[in-house]
């Protein structure tokens, strides 16, 4: 191989291939850099947000302590407001006229303490609606950090494969390139030469060669505040991860311990976990609960709904498999099956095996090949593993569905329960009966805490009851570990009946009906009549305009269908507990990728939980549901980690009729949970097994517009 080298064209090859050689060295080595300009942009985002908190507040704060200070020697020098008076010294203070060197002590003592607390509360939220300078610098920077640090991972491949063996090629093909060295060279040399060069030619007609990958890497910085933004929103939970991890000086990360003792919470942090495969950033309270499921084997994480307990539940999996296990099981509701799937497939590497019912193929495949099989409640007691089979770990979504000792699908979570060491319950209602209940799935996993808890639930205090709990239940709610949730605002809608209205409910109270009397104002013959209705279109009509999506629940099919009916098109297809899971995720995909203004409409027992559905920021009830958990769990849909937009929450509801009632008693029974649930843990409500309210209900409203 002595043919004369095309010297030219090799030349061209290596200065090609040197180019992108150091083009990939620079995108690998860009990270620093780009988390320095983050770190800066977080900066002036908190001075932003601190001097916009300050300017909001007026000097006569300074009144509203014991101390007596005149703020009118203040307003005389122009100092209007904290942010100006939190930029003055001490001796600035004291040479304005009026002001003293004591004055001006207490003064300066005073705003620090302010200035303090404001940066305290203040809430990390990067605005959408109406963004700042600030908001963009930052969104701007996390972008380039998020999708840079995707794309490092495939250009890290791409440098590792290539650059090695490029090197040798082009200090081999050189000699080709030179009438000196290719004069002097041996025909051994020359060989080798034009065989490297030929090399380097077959290199850039490779994957080397494309620099699609590449291009878009050098494209991010360039993206403009749309972009970014868009993208903010379809991955605001990356972003807020990202915030925490790198921007310490931001008070994003909270207090994640659940107030369990120390020395358990020492044990945890210092469990090693391996999250190399999991495909996401978790938050610092979510690696904690990792750690946590990992390191007691055999917990209940008790989340508010919103939190990702499904993330944590896929990275302790990724981390047990690190550690050498390889065969995971799930089991959820059937509504949630696809949900999970996905989600799996989305975060991790693994492989995952649906098993639908008695379906015993799948369920051999997993057996012989390992990672996660998804099933439901209603599975489980339709198949069997051999007696000697054990696997490694056992995930319960919804655990609160095997809470009854007697029902078959709680008999057949006992069986799996004895086949494996680990297990994940989950749930973010665990406790809405009794304690009994929250007894009996504790006895699923550590029967010795069990036997000590049914000796306290009598006689203990609420703080000695949470304190047995703690090595078995771990418990977050979103006020405490997401400061960046945009705000939740309730509304009540209040709908005055129309005599077609009014005379159709007369009927249903006579009857005595309670479904009936319930979808008040939906029964119209004419939609028009309907308060309700045309109360909702306003709504609707409204949300467009704001660039919002909406969703619409009602306990009722055929309130629903009058729903579609009203607003038509704009509607989705009706999610009720007759359709499949597969069904009910592709109508959720596809609202997700509409544009502004669509509907999605529920009932809210199908739709109320299991469903990730931020991309709607309008919930509208039809009609009050029977317990808070109900509403509280729909709700949770849309407000959740990843919402970037504030949650309006809307109850439509007709004056001087039922819903009047229902709506107290909700409310009494909401505080009564909340006490339970999060302060008191014992109790006895049993909220949505005791209906006798409702028959009252009927016979009160009856007697008030004296049918009885």
């Amino acid at each position: 191989m002595s043919n004369k080298p095309d010297k030219k064209q090799i030349k061209s090859n290596i200065r090609q291939a040197q180019q992108i050689d150091s083009r990939l060295k620079a995108a690998l080595d860009g990270e620093r850099e780009e988390l320095a300009k983050l770190r800066k942009a977080a900066d002036q985002f908190l001075s932003a947000r601190i001097q916009a908190s300050l300017e909001a507040m007026d000097v006569d704060m300074l009144t509203q302590g014991k101390q007596k200070i005149r703020v009118s020697y203040l307003r005389s020098a122009g100092v209007q407001n904290m942010w100006q008076l939190s930029k003055m010294s001490r001796q600035q203070i004291e040479d304005l006229d009026g002001i003293g060197a004591q004055g001006a002590t207490a003064i300066y003592d005073l705003t620090k303490q302010i200035v303090k607390n404001a940066k305290e509360k203040l809430s990390v939220r990067i605005g959408i609606d109406s963004p700042t300078k600030a908001d963009d610098a930052l969104v701007a920077a996390l972008y380039c950090v998020i999708v840079h640090g995707q794309q490092r991972q495939q250009l890290q491949g791409l440098y590792e494969r290539h650059h090695k063996p490029l090197t040798k090629e082009i200090a081999t093909a050189q000699t080709a390139t030179s009438g000196f060295s290719w004069f002097f060279a041996s025909a051994k040399e020359r060989d080798s030469a034009l065989t490297a060069a030929t090399a380097l030619q077959d290199r850039l007609d490779s994957e080397f060669g494309d620099l699609s990958l590449l291009e878009a890497y050098e494209a991010v910085p360039k993206a403009d505040p749309t972009e970014c933004y868009a993208h903010f929103r379809e991955h605001a939970a990356d972003y807020y991860a990202a915030l925490e991890k790198y921007c310490t000086q931001l008070p994003v990360a909270q207090d994640t311990k659940a107030g369990l003792p120390e020395e358990l919470v020492a044990q945890i942090e210092a469990t090693q976990i391996d999250l190399t495969g999991l495909k996401a950033t978790l938050r610092s309270y979510q690696d904690f609960g990792v750690r946590y499921a990992v390191h007691q084997k055999r917990t209940l994480l008790g989340d508010e709904m919103g939190l990702g307990k499904t993330i944590q539940a896929i990275a302790t999996m990724i981390a047990m498999k690190a550690a050498g296990k390889h065969h995971f099981m799930v089991v959820c509701p059937a509504s949630v099956l696809i949900n999970w799937c996905r989600e799996i497939q989305k975060f991790s590497d693994m492989e995952v095996t649906k098993i639908h019912g008695a379906d015993e193929e799948a369920l051999l495949h997993w057996r012989e090949n390992g990672d996660i099989a998804v099933t439901t409640f209603e599975s489980i007691s339709r198949f069997e593993l051999p007696e000697k089979f054990m696997f490694d770990y056992l995930v319960v979504d919804e655990a609160h569905y095997v809470k009854n000792p007697a029902a078959q699908r709680t008999v057949a979570m006992q069986k799996l329960l004895a086949k494996t060491e680990g297990v994940l319950y989950m749930s973010g209602t665990p406790l809405v009966n009794r304690v009994d209940e929250m007894c009996f799935l504790v006895s699923c996993l550590q029967p010795q805490l069990s036997a000590r808890l049914e000796q306290l639930k009598l006689v203990s205090t609420a703080e000695q009851f949470r304190s047995e709990l703690s090595g078995v239940y771990l418990r977050r709610v979103r006020e405490d570990v997401l400061t960046e949730l945009p705000d939740l605002i309730e509304k009540e809608q209040w709908c005055e009946l129309g005599s077609a209205e009014q005379s159709i409910y007369r009927e249903a109270v006579e009857s005595g009906n309670l479904m009936a009397i319930r979808q008040v104002s939906w029964q119209v013959p004419d939609l028009k009549d309907s308060s309700k209705a045309m109360r909702l279109l306003e709504i609707c009509e409204n949300a467009k305009e704001q660039g919002r999506k909406v969703i619409v629940f009602s306990f009722f099919r055929n309130t629903l269908e009058k729903v579609c009916t009203l607003l038509g098109d704009r509607c989705s297809q009706i999610i009720s507990g007759d359709i499949s899971p597969a069904v009910r995720q592709q109508i959720v995909d596809e609202f997700n990728a509409a544009e502004a203004g669509v509907v999605l409409v529920s009932q809210v027992q199908a739709g109320g939980t299991g469903l990730n559905i931020q991309a709607a920021s309008v919930v509208v009830f039809c009609e009050p549901q029977l317990t808070p958990a109900i509403e509280n769990q729909a709700i949770a849909r849309a407000y959740r980690m990843g919402q970037t937009r504030d949650v309006l929450v809307y109850r439509l509801l007709a004056d001087e009729t039922i819903d009047e009632r229902m709506l107290e008693i909700l409310s009494a029974k909401q505080k009564e949970f909340d006490a339970f649930a999060e302060d008191s843990v014992i109790g006895d409500l049993q909220m949505q097994s005791d209906t006798s309210w409702l028959t009252k209900l009927v016979q009160e409203e009856q007697s008030r517009l004296g049918q009885q």
